[in-house]
């Protein structure tokens, strides 16, 4: 298409000689405890579930904390995607904080089918964290973080002693201040494409005297995205506050999963309904099917395949030093055709398509060609384009951000290959050039 404009026990894994794939859902799948997957918040690491992790395996579920880097939505949607698609049942999401964005878009993932968050944000589809927030003042410990010259932020002792874990003792925040894991500033700007709460059930923990993000403002998301909402006279750590409070809204949700109210498997097509034969008068008047004509499409039902990914190349050197950008990508485990709705989830292959967005724009296009992309009329300077692979209900399934600059070109006609621009050669040569392609043309 062309447009303008987390420890590991790799002892064992190296020992076998062997790495384990993430196996498809089973039909015992559907009977087992779900797996639990939970996603820390800015200001601090894995360790933050460390009071409820113990909780839920004592009640026999498979817990997992992810360690995201928070350096990016896209890098915390990736690092959480890895370890959703580790497990080997059904999926309930936990996010704290801005994990909150994090599994809004993580969430998008077929495995997972509860989200839980807790004193956290939940943005819907093309906003960010900060566009969220705009509809309340915030709470004063949102602006108490300390940017770095990475542009980096990080939060002093005072303001987590003060507003991030004001109900902990002072051990606990001490260890919280020297473990967080720093925030990158660009977090409060990157935008969810899709929020999965609009198909995934929710629920939602608020902690009363939350300083982080306001208490109201997480009414008002809990409300908008029809969350089971539990509110608990705790700080912006209920996890660590009131482990147990929080350990029973996860459970409340697991079982939700467990019970079969909210289904573990993609629906399939209802059985075809019989229809009489035509009568011989029928026969000859009605057209004749696209059935009798193709014959049977050669798609049968989703049983359970591997995990949708897609693999993107850098530009193509040569294009880009000429200012056209072409971007190669590759999808396994799904193909690219134009063909889209709900009824398409339940056929293998999967069928799908890719979402485009230059530069953070507030929109995006679609491309179901499975051609490379090229985009010409760049400016010259560094730029990202966010390539999503997503199903036939638009549904993102994966995705890869790819980061490249234009060169600094100007306009020369007779460059076939420039698209009109290619980089600045040197002048005295270029100067050559033209006297010798138009002897009569005046030299500068």
């Amino acid at each position: 298409m062309k447009m303008n404009a987390f420890p590991t026990a790799l002892a064992a894994v190296f020992a076998a000689g062997t790495v384990l794939a993430a196996q498809p859902l089973t039909t015992d799948a559907r009977i087992a405890k779900p797996d639990i997957v939970l996603v820390h918040g800015a200001y601090a690491d894995g360790s933050s579930w460390g009071r409820v992790i113990p909780l839920l395996q004592a009640k026999g579920y498979h817990v997992v904390s992810v360690q995201n880097p928070t350096t990016s939505l896209a890098d915390d949607v990736l690092a959480t995607d890895r370890v959703v698609n580790q497990q080997k049942g059904p999926v309930v999401l936990v996010g704290h904080s801005w994990a909150g964005v994090v599994i809004t878009q993580a969430g998008n993932n077929p495995r997972v089918k509860a989200l839980v968050y807790v004193d956290a944000s939940a943005p819907d589809s093309g906003q960010s964290i900060i566009d969220a927030a705009s509809a309340f003042p915030p709470e004063p410990g949102a602006g108490a973080g300390v940017k770095d010259d990475n542009g980096f932020l990080t939060l002093p002792d005072a303001a987590v002693r003060q507003y991030f874990a004001q109900d902990l003792s002072p051990a606990d925040q001490g260890l919280i201040a020297s473990v967080q894991t720093p925030w990158y500033v660009g977090c409060l700007t990157d935008k969810v494409t899709h929020a999965a709460w609009h198909e995934k059930p929710s629920w939602w923990v608020i902690g009363e005297n939350d300083h982080m993000i306001n208490p109201k403002l997480q009414e008002k998301m809990a409300a908008t995205i029809k969350a089971k909402v539990t509110k608990l006279p705790t700080s912006h750590l209920a996890m660590l506050a009131d482990p147990k409070s929080v350990t029973a809204v996860i459970v409340a949700a697991a079982t939700e999963v467990q019970s079969g109210n909210i289904s573990n498997e993609i629906s399939l097509p209802a059985p075809a309904v019989p229809v009489a034969p035509l009568s011989p008068v029928q026969s000859a008047t009605a057209a004749p099917t696209a059935l009798a004509i193709k014959g049977p499409a050669a798609l049968v039902p989703v049983l359970g395949e591997a995990p949708v990914k897609i693999i993107i190349d850098p530009p193509l050197p040569d294009s880009l030093a000429h200012g056209r950008v072409v971007i190669q990508y590759r999808a396994e485990n799904l193909r690219i055709e134009p063909v889209f709705g709900v009824a398409a989830l339940a056929v293998s292959p999967r069928i799908g398509h890719i979402h485009v967005t230059v530069d953070d724009a507030p929109w995006h296009w679609l491309d179901a060609s499975g051609e490379p992309l090229v985009l010409t009329g760049l400016p010259a300077g560094s730029h990202k384009v966010l390539i999503e692979l997503v199903n036939a209900s638009h549904q993102t399934l994966d995705y890869g951000v790819v980061r490249f600059a234009v060169p600094h070109r100007f306009l020369t006609p007779n460059d076939p290959k420039a698209d009109g621009f290619r980089s600045a050669p040197d002048f005295a040569a270029d100067t050559a050039i033209r006297a010798e392609e138009d002897p009569k043309e005046p030299l500068p």
